[in-house]
């Protein structure tokens, strides 16, 4: 005996197999784990600079109350920001990864959002929201903002010249996948991107110049004990390339040394020539591998504008 559907039948698997696709792809997203190499491929890949900041690991060693200061402090638009939205990145902000690329920042953001709050601030500004896309002006015709959730904790940001520069951002898998480290700030940058460093302070030049040469560069940074310490890779083509790197940081660096003990001067830890000092630089194959320690009182002056 043969069994034939009825259209109405046949009509009714369709849907149920539609909707069951949806619901399987909505659940893949809302349950994908969100964690920093995951963050970080949500983003423009090719070009950019990437960082990736573990705001929670911060919080819990007191860094993020160091680099924010007290709240008396604050500027009354951000104050104004937090009561209109709800969020405050002192203590709703638990991860960040970023990429900076062809002039516009992208961002992936993990903490907890009043998404209502968020849409209604945007329409305040004299943004709208549509199909969970929220756009607004920024403060300049260059800077438009765009966002959507992700998931329930994770936004998608952007600050571009598009209106909807946000498009830029969703899951996706890199060919080559980032290798984000456990530290609690990750910053990987192209090599072109040390091509032009006036803008860096005067006294990084000649450590930053050389990077420009390489063919990956990631820092990282982290509580080390009582303070902090900045690490570099530097990968390049061959050893000879890495042991010239590796060579000159160093005569950079007995230099400097060499030049303070000439002033009767000490390395002051609250300033570069204290953190430039006391870095040590060794090679490993086609790699570089550095290390400077940084004391809280550099942090302190660096984001309070002292830095002398």
């Amino acid at each position: 005996m043969r069994f034939f559907l009825k259209p109405w039948q046949l009509a009714a698997i369709v849907v149920l197999l539609c909707v069951g696709t949806v619901a399987f792809i909505h659940w893949r997203s809302v349950s994908r784990s969100y964690d920093p190499g995951w963050m970080i491929q949500c983003l423009p890949q090719d070009q950019s600079t990437h960082v990736y900041i573990n705001v929670g690991a911060l919080r819990s060693a007191g860094i993020v109350d160091l680099l924010a200061g007290p709240k008396t402090a604050e500027e009354p638009d951000y104050r104004k920001f937090v009561d209109l939205t709800g969020f405050d990145y002192r203590n709703d902000l638990d991860a960040v990864g970023a990429a900076f690329w062809h002039g516009g920042s992208y961002f992936v953001v993990r903490g907890r959002f009043a998404w209502k709050q968020l849409a209604d601030y945007a329409a305040s500004q004299g943004g709208h929201c549509r199909n969970a896309v929220c756009e607004m002006h920024g403060s300049t015709p260059e800077r438009n903002i765009s966002f959507y959730p992700l998931k329930p904790d994770v936004l998608a940001l952007a600050v571009s010249k598009e209106p909807r520069g946000v498009d830029m951002i969703g899951p996706q898998r890199w060919r080559n996948p980032p290798h984000v480290s456990p530290a609690p700030v990750w910053i990987s940058a192209p090599a072109f991107a040390f091509t032009n460093v006036s803008d860096l302070p005067e006294g990084t030049h000649s450590f930053f110049r050389p990077l420009a040469q390489a063919q990956e560069v990631t820092f990282t940074a982290g509580p080390e004990g009582q303070r902090l310490e900045v690490r570099l890779d530097v990968k390049f083509n061959s050893p000879a390339q890495a042991a010239e790197l590796a060579k000159q940081f160093t005569d950079t660096t007995d230099l400097l040394k060499k030049m303070l003990e000439r002033d009767h001067m000490k390395p002051n830890p609250a300033d570069f020539s204290g953190v430039l000092a006391a870095g040590v630089f060794h090679q490993q194959d086609q790699r570089v591998l550095g290390e400077w320690p940084i004391e809280r009182s550099f942090v302190e002056a660096l984001f309070s504008g002292k830095l002398e």
